[in-house]
């Protein structure tokens, strides 16, 4: 960037004022803060008003965290990401599940084809009236939206479609029961996943969702461990 400006002749316009650094410090010429600093000066106003309006414990919680020593989202992989991980003499079918009012299929179809896969548009339907199987697939992805309206527990009319369809019910149970099969729910899809854990082997554990203590969405950074590796070949 800095040498295209120069060749434009705007050379004498471009000034460093800071680099990129690991100490989560911000130093601007003589200036040097805390990023976490900076950042709860940056929220404070919001969170007096969260405060007040909000569970002001709840509020809080989230401000404090602001300052908390945290590496962020981290990945720690097994294998080199410059290096093709599998060479496939195919590309596995996924389905990418949809409901009314979902909405994210575009883009979870172009992450999925991206990755190395053949991205499948199934819609509920698809399954209920028996148009395609599930034994077609590697994998299927619940993707997110307003299925079943934008509220709490919506996923579960998306379960409910299944769960008291035996048809459907039989082809998701014998789907999940597949070794070399995997599922993943995102949003509203999440929701509805969490309702078939009684046909999920080892999702006995699986939480539900529930209202949780400040009444309303809450967006937090949590990191998962994937404990099971499928190949596909």
């Amino acid at each position: 960037m800095i040498n295209a400006l120069s060749k434009a002749g705007l050379a004498k316009c471009i000034h460093t004022i800071a680099k990129i650094n690991n100490t989560d410090t911000i130093n601007i010429g003589n200036f040097s803060k805390q990023r976490s600093a900076l950042q709860q000066l940056w929220s404070k106003t919001s969170y007096e008003i969260v405060k007040l309006r909000d569970n002001p414990e709840c509020a809080k919680e989230e401000f404090d965290a602001i300052a908390q020593d945290t590496l962020g989202l981290q990945t720690q992989l097994s294998f080199d990401v410059n290096q093709a991980p599998a060479i496939l003499t195919r590309r596995p079918k996924v389905a990418i599940l949809r409901e009314q009012g979902v909405n994210g299929q575009i883009e979870m179809a172009a992450a999925f084809d991206k990755a190395g896969f053949e991205a499948v548009d199934v819609h509920m339907s698809d399954i209920l009236q028996n148009h395609l199987s599930l034994s077609e697939f590697s994998g299927l992805v619940a993707c997110g939206g307003f299925s079943y309206g934008d509220v709490l527990g919506a996923g579960r009319g998306w379960a409910s479609s299944i769960l008291y369809n035996p048809q459907a019910k039989e082809a998701f149970e014998a789907f999940f029961n597949r070794d070399e099969s995997f599922a993943l729910g995102v949003c509203n899809g999440c929701q509805m996943l969490s309702q078939l854990s009684d046909i999920i082997p080892g999702a006995q554990h699986w939480p539900s969702f529930n209202r949780n203590v400040s009444q309303q969405f809450e967006a937090r950074f949590s990191s998962v461990k994937s404990a099971k590796v499928i190949q596909f070949s």
